[in-house]
């Protein structure tokens, strides 16, 4: 059952059932499916997404709601959860009608073909492999609020 109340100890999803057929509406796509595991899919991509501030609460179950974040250089208010995260569930939950958010990742082989003398061509993905999606619409929406997954070097260049 999908929560939706921060200040449940069973809250575990920030737009509702009713808030996703809206988003979906609005955008003239059809949702098939169970729209909770949808909501709830979503819910796991984006709780392994870093964000900026703090959680509010260090004993509340999602990442949201948060404190000290800010967005385009305005502080969201600590207990707000912004439209923009309610969104980028929905359209995660959109993409999880066609299947799971968060597959194994699978590094592909390099394959390369090269004719003597004429052309070299290298594939990212081997035969039968495939990509590991990416979802830059999220992202766009989140802007400044989530910093993405993984690691980030900041590296400097001089001339010497």
């Amino acid at each position: 059952m999908i929560d939706t109340d921060p200040g449940s100890p069973d809250f575990n999803s920030y737009a509702s059932v009713a808030v996703l057929e809206s988003f979906a509406a609005r955008r003239g796509r059809q949702i098939t499916g169970d729209t909770e595991v949808m909501l709830i899919r979503a819910m796991d991509y984006l709780e392994g997404l870093e964000w900026d501030g703090r959680r509010t609460d260090p004993e509340q179950p999602l990442a949201w709601p948060r404190s000290d974040a800010w967005f385009d250089d305005y502080p969201i208010p600590a207990g707000k959860i912004p439209r923009q995260v309610i969104s980028a569930q929905c359209m995660l939950a959109l993409e999880a009608m066609n299947g799971e958010l968060l597959g194994s990742v699978r590094e592909a082989a390099v394959k390369s073909e090269r004719v003597e003398g004429a052309v070299t061509t290298t594939y990212a993905v081997a035969d039968g492999e495939t990509f590991t999606p990416q979802y830059p619409a999220v992202f766009a929406v989140l802007g400044s609020l989530a910093a993405g997954r993984g690691y980030a070097i900041n590296a400097f260049a001089e001339r010497g």
